[in-house]
């Protein structure tokens, strides 16, 4: 009798046991098998055309459901739904409304993005959300020659979705973009970047890729070409870089790279491979520095170096401009109550702008003029923007629209893009911001105690044709960020990338950008930089800020081949 109760309560516990066992490995190691599916709002995608394409915003969004609906795992959110609590929500979507949008339709996910069409000139720009912003937005960009590329590109962005963010391997739905058989030979000199700070390839299809100079290594691709790897970068700096411009400052012939610490300027010089300091110019103690220049404005064959700084107190502007004498660099104008920055024109040559500063809460909202040499200084000659209109240092002008006018560009105070005509007015804003700085001034104290408001400092802009197609682009450094940019006293960026935008008759849409790289941009300069004959982008990055106790601050210097 106790041998059977025995064995029966043996057998009653091994069951259990089995049956505990399958109990644990269904929730434990099988969770995704009960879990609710992913919910994913496609936004139907905005067109630009000269012609009426609106069907294609249906199918885009047949192509994208199709492709990224799994069963019991991704499920698309009804369309109709989605397109009512777009319509409730108004305006142009970005990725905070678009985060707004997905609490609405309680969305794990949401997709939106646009397609533009220009000639024969199609592009695809889009974003995946993750409305928990656990995940970093997914973006997507893609330019092409002809219609035939629209269905490739919608393919390779659910192809990124589903294994990015689902997890999900489809082979299938990888269609690459045709890239030219052309391939530049492998660099093998110091350019071959330690650090690995960039990556990517050119990618398109060989008409376009002739029409372009642009080395394979600087803009994303699909695929990367063995051997194209074109970046170098400088060793560590032990301080802050404000400031960064190019020239031929002591008329040798060779061109110098000019640096802006905080409160010194430093001039040096890539040559035979190596990045080393020619001078370090005395210390201002009682400036702050937020900018630097290099031109020659004065035409006595030797380029000024234009250096905008602020008193000690930062409640006044206190610039001053150096020139070589043959033996020193000399204060040419000192204590000036002007913000310098220079644009250098394929026409018109090196041009120089200014920008008092007025007292109240925006020390940039005077007027933009043109500047000229009077003899012992530069004063302002021809108005270019009214007051209230732009801050100088984030400030371009030129050829932007390609139809022969030269236009001011502009970042706005939250970091987007304008284009003025010519009587001062707004033509064009951006959607989206782009650029950003970590370069900030801190305002007047309001009361005693008060910390005082940072006022960020916009980045620099270029209007260049910087790949040789004929056509003028707007560069720019855009930062990815992790706090919004605009809270009083807290910005911080989680990286950077270069894009270029042209205009397609309708807004600037991007024409090229890098692989997105770690640290942000303080300022980015374009000439021959390693005096080697051909253009570079040089850009200086900060790498730690030192805001945090026990941190050291941290930059470097870097540089990207433009040419093949």
């Amino acid at each position: 009798m106790n041998f059977l109760l025995k064995t029966k309560c043996y057998t009653t516990s091994k069951i259990f046991l089995i049956f505990l066992t399958l109990l644990v490995f269904a929730f434990g190691t099988g969770l995704s098998a009960f879990a609710e599916p992913l919910q994913v709002a496609i936004v139907p995608f905005k067109v630009n055309a000269e012609k009426d394409l609106s069907y294609l915003k249906d199918g885009i969004i047949d192509m994208l459901s199709s492709r990224l609906f799994w069963e019991d795992k991704v499920n698309i959110i009804n369309r109709q739904a989605t397109e009512k609590a777009f319509a409730a929500l108004g305006g142009p979507l970005n990725e905070s409304k678009a985060r707004k949008l997905g609490t609405s339709l309680r969305a794990d996910y949401v997709l939106f993005g646009s397609l533009t069409v220009f000639g024969n000139s199609v592009s695809i720009d889009a974003k995946m959300v993750d409305i928990s912003g656990k995940k970093q937005t997914l973006t997507f960009f893609n330019q092409s020659q002809g219609m035939d590329q629209v269905i490739p590109g919608i393919n390779l962005f659910a192809s990124d979705i589903n294994e990015k963010e689902f997890g999900r391997v489809m082979p299938s739905q990888k269609v690459p973009v045709p890239v030219t058989s052309q391939t530049p030979q492998a660099q093998t000199d110091v350019r071959a970047h330690p650090d690995k700070l960039l990556s990517g390839g050119y990618g398109g299809p060989e008409t376009s890729v002739q029409q372009n100079t642009l080395n394979p290594a600087f803009v994303i691709t699909s695929s990367v070409p063995k051997g194209t790897q074109a970046f170098w970068k400088s060793h560590n700096f032990g301080f802050l870089i404000n400031g960064l411009d190019i020239g031929d400052v002591d008329g040798d012939g060779k061109i110098e790279t000019v640096i802006a610490r905080p409160q010194s300027v430093d001039i040096y010089r890539m040559e035979n491979n190596r990045f080393y300091k020619v001078l370090e110019l005395p210390e201002k103690s009682t400036r702050r520095i937020i900018g630097v220049d290099v031109a020659d404005i004065n035409g006595n064959g030797i380029p000024e170096i234009f250096v905008t700084s602020l008193n000690a107190l930062q409640n006044g502007v206190s610039s001053f401009v150096l020139e070589y004498n043959g033996q020193n660099y000399n204060e040419i104008v000192r204590n000036s109550s002007y913000y310098y920055r220079v644009v250098h024109h394929p026409e018109r040559g090196s041009i120089l702008f200014g920008q008092r500063q007025l007292s109240g809460s925006d020390p940039f909202s005077s007027a933009i003029f043109e500047m000229a040499w009077e003899g012992s200084d530069y004063q302002p000659d021809n108005q270019i923007l009214p007051s209230g209109r732009a801050n100088l240092m984030g400030f371009a002008y030129g050829n932007v629209l390609n139809d022969g006018q030269n236009l001011a560009v502009a970042y706005n105070s939250s970091d987007r893009i304008q284009i003025f005509n010519a009587s001062g007015k707004e033509e064009w804003k951006s959607e989206e911001p782009y650029g950003g700085s970590m370069l900030h001034l801190v305002m007047p104290l309001s009361s005693p105690g008060d910390p005082g408001d940072l006022f960020y400092l916009p980045m620099r802009i270029y209007v260049m044709d910087i790949d040789a197609n004929g056509k003028n682009e707007v560069i720019v450094a855009n930062h990815s960020e992790i706090a919004k940019r605009h809270l009083d006293r807290f910005r911080h960026f989680s990286g950077f990338q270069f894009e270029a935008l042209s205009w397609n008759g309708l807004g600037l849409v991007t024409s090229w950008k890098t692989q997105k790289s770690s640290g942000s941009i303080r300022d980015f300069a374009v000439g021959d930089f390693d005096n080697d004959g051909r253009d570079e982008l040089i850009a200086a990055v900060t790498l730690k800020e030192g805001k945090i106790v026990g941190t050291a601050k941290k930059s470097t210097v870097i540089a990207y081949d433009l040419n093949r």
